[in-house]
C-alpha cells in the first residue's frame, strides 16, 4: 500500500465487500483487481479529483499459481507470468529498495537469507523516506494467511542491523520531538521539514520519522554534509534552549564532540539507539 492510505483501505473495504457476495470465489485474485479499479474509476468520476492511492494484490488462482496485480488510477496491471517472482517495489521508497539490491548485488539462497534481505532492503529505505511512519513489518504471504515476521520500529531495526547501515548516517542527527505537543501527521511533517530547511538553509536535506515513542517522535534528519560550523551552530542553539524536563533527564543525549549536554540534538550511534528505544 502506497499513497493516501485512507483511500487505500476504501478501495479494499468496497473489493471485500463485492466479493462477499460471490456464491463461490474461484479466481478471486484476478476478479479483486478489477473491482478495486472500478472504485477508483468511480471515486474519481464522483469527486473530480484523481485517486492517491496504490496498492499491490498478491494471491493464488484456482491451480496454485501466485499472480500479483499493481492496482492504481492507471488501473490493473498483473505483474507476474510464472510460479517464479523477482520482486516489486512500491511507494516513495521503493526506490531505494531497487538501489539496494542492484548496488549490492543480492544473492539469496535460503527463506532465512530472504527474509534478511528483504527486511535491509526496506531498512534502507525507510530512514530516507519522508512518507514513513517509523514503523518496518515484514510478512510472508501464503495461500491461506500470513505469517508476520519482523514488525519493529525503524529505530529498533536500524540498531539490529546497526554494522550494516551505520555509514549511509554519517551525515545525520536524531531528534526529540515532544509527542505532547504534535502528533506526526502528514501535515506536522511538511511544518517540521520547513522549519529545518529555514533553520539550517542548505546544509539540510530532508528529516523521516522512525519511532514514535511514548513521550517522543524520534526522527532522523539529514544534512548534505555536517561541516564543523554547524555542529558548533547547533551546541550554542541547544545551551539556550528551553530543553524539555523529560529530555534534561537523558544524559546518553548528546553530540559525541561536546561532552554531555541536555540537547534535542544527538549523533546515531549504536550507544544512543539502544538508550532511545523507551523514550
Amino acid at each position: 500500500m502506497a499513497g493516501y492510505s485512507t483511500h487505500c483501505e476504501n478501495m479494499l473495504d468496497y473489493a471485500e465487500d463485492c466479493l462477499a457476495t460471490y456464491e463461490e470465489i474461484v479466481n478471486g485474485i484476478h476478479d479483486a483487481p478489477k473491482i478495486a479499479h472500478k472504485y477508483i474509476h468511480d471515486w474519481q468520476k464522483s469527486t473530480l479529483e484523481l485517486y492517491q492511492g496504490s496498492i499491490y494484490m498478491v494471491g493464488w488462482d484456482a491451480d496454485g499459481l501466485p499472480h500479483v496485480y499493481k492496482v492504481d488510477s492507471s488501473g490493473p496491471v498483473k505483474k507476474t507470468k510464472s510460479k517464479h517472482c523477482y520482486g516489486f517495489a512500491n511507494g516513495t521508497g521503493g526506490k531505494q529498495v531497487r538501489e539496494y539490491f542492484k548496488s549490492f548485488n543480492v544473492e539469496v539462497q535460503s527463506s532465512n537469507k530472504l527474509l534478511e534481505t528483504v527486511t535491509r532492503a526496506l531498512l534502507y529505505a525507510a530512514p530516507f523516506d519522508d512518507r514513513s511512519g517509523g514503523y518496518l513489518l515484514v510478512f510472508k504471504v501464503k495461500q491461506r494467511g500470513f505469517d508476520d515476521l519482523y514488525h519493529k520500529s525503524v529505530l529498533e531495526a536500524l540498531f539490529d542491523h546497526y554494522d550494516a547501515l551505520a555509514g549511509h548516517l554519517s551525515n545525520s542527527f536524531f531528534f526529540l520531538f515532544p509527542k505532547r505537543d504534535y502528533k506526526p501527521t502528514h501535515d506536522i511533517n511538511v511544518k517540521v521539514h520547513k522549519g529545518f530547511k529555514r533553520k539550517f538553509r542548505k546544509e539540510y536535506k530532508d528529516n523521516v520519522v522512525i519511532k514514535q515513542g511514548r513521550r517522543f517522535v524520534i526522527r532522523l534528519v539529514h544534512f548534505h554534509s555536517i561541516p564543523d560550523e554547524l555542529y558548533e551552530q547547533i551546541r550554542k542553539q541547544n545551551r539556550q534552549h528551553n530543553v524539555p524536563r523529560e529530555v534534561q533527564a537523558l544524559p546518553w543525549v548528546l553530540i559525541e564532540q561536546f561532552g554531555q549536554v541536555p540537547i534535542l540534538f544527538c549523533k546515531p550511534t549504536q550507544e544512543v539507539m539502544r538508550d532511545l528505544q523507551d523514550v
